[in-house]
């Protein structure tokens, strides 16, 4: 396997905001204590992941974080390298598909996720904390769900303790009095 690139090391075919992103890191005392990577495995992430050559763009590794850098053709069908409508669309899906079980795949190994959209060209440090605090908070609150629900079927069922009125039976045949009974007067 082929070590990860370091913070230093941009992958070649980086975008103009993938290094943006990755230099607002790098350059945020917040995140000096932390190991940022990129072109990092997927499957070392989650060891469950089927594919060894899927890889997120960036993470930090002390925070459990993972950000992608989604550019166009995550969104929509994009014709890059003269290819035709038709092989945009089918590339578009098959994106879709890596997106969504690259999520997956994050977010079950109790990772936090986020990406940053093509269009964010003026993205700041600051809104980029905000999104990963958000992110944190998120996995924090569903991995939490999931311990509760870990716990509940561990439980036995019980019986229920709530007790049920009981119905009174009539009889079936039975004919109830139409008339009224007139009243009696006792001692006068």
């Amino acid at each position: 396997m082929k070590p990860t690139k370091r913070p230093n090391q941009l992958a070649k075919n980086a975008s103009k905001l993938h290094r943006k992103v990755l230099e607002l890191l790098t350059s945020c005392s917040l995140f000096n204590g932390y190991e940022i990577r990129q072109e990092y495995n997927v499957s070392r992430v989650n060891p469950s992941f089927k594919s060894n050559r899927e890889k997120f763009d960036i993470v930090i590794l002390g925070l459990q974080v993972i950000i992608e850098v989604h550019g166009r053709q995550h969104f929509s069908p994009v014709c890059f390298g003269g290819i035709d409508k038709e092989q945009a669309l089918v590339n578009y899906l098959k994106q879709q598909d890596q997106d969504a079980a690259k999520q997956e795949a994050a977010e079950s190994a109790g990772w936090a996720y986020l990406y940053v959209k093509y269009d964010e060209k003026d993205i700041t440090i600051g809104k980029l904390q905000t999104r990963i605090s958000e992110a944190i908070k998120k996995i924090k609150i569903q991995s939490s769900k999931d311990e509760l629900e870990n716990i509940k079927k561990k439980i036995p069922k019980k019986t229920s303790t709530v007790r049920q009125k009981a119905k009174i039976q009539q009889p079936k045949n039975h004919k109830w009095p139409t008339k009224k009974i007139p009243s009696r007067k006792f001692g006068s």
